[in-house]
């Protein structure tokens, strides 16, 4: 290397640097926006969640209702006794 100079060296690396920091921080930034929307998501699964834990019961208890206050069913023909 007949014209190398240390300090434009020392420049080129100054710069990669700077690029290289400028995609840490895009990325960090995009990482901190995906977990933001996943707590979001979790949160909202959460509450549904809940909302059809609520809604099964009360299916339950209806059901439990019905069998317990219904009549017994008609007993079915079957073949007869010979």
């Amino acid at each position: 290397m007949l014209n190398w100079r240390p300090v434009v060296d020392l420049e080129i690396r100054a710069i990669e640097r700077e690029k290289l920091i400028a995609a840490i921080e895009r990325d960090s930034e995009q990482i901190e926006k995906d977990c933001e929307r996943i707590a979001n998501e979790t949160e909202q699964l959460r509450r549904e969640n809940a909302r059809y834990a609520e809604l099964n019961a009360r299916l339950d208890a209806i059901c439990f209702s019905f069998d317990t206050s219904s009549p017994p069913p008609p007993p079915t023909p079957g073949p007869s006794p010979t």
